[in-house]
């Protein structure tokens, strides 16, 4: 059973990763999320990585894709209280500072 789950409310879209974001994981759940942050009715997207230990390169690409993708559409992407092996990925791959981090979804403006 996928640990994945998405939910739209007041605005948001919420992506709750579970302990790997990894090619196998993403692949269930990427087109969903594209399509839903494309909606009207979505004003930002939250990439919940509490829970999530391991990112590998196709799970950066996805982050950084839906990121970008948001951004040409004025829209903003934030993660979720990423642990603290997931924040030093993505400085290893020099990409911390392309996103925005948040501890708390009251963060959000």
């Amino acid at each position: 059973m996928a640990e994945e789950v998405i939910k739209i409310q007041d605005g948001i879209l919420t992506l709750k990763c579970g302990k790997e974001v990894t090619i196998e994981t993403i692949y269930a759940f990427k087109e969903q999320v594209e399509h839903d942050s494309e909606s009207s009715e979505v004003e930002a997207v939250v990439a919940d990585l509490s829970e999530a230990r391991f990112l590998d390169s196709s799970g950066i690409g996805f982050l950084v894709s839906l990121n970008s993708r948001l951004k040409s559409n004025n829209k903003n992407m934030y993660l979720l209280r990423p642990s603290e092996q997931i924040c030093k990925t993505l400085e290893l791959v020099r990409l911390i500072s392309f996103f925005t981090i948040i501890e708390d979804e009251m963060e959000i403006p």
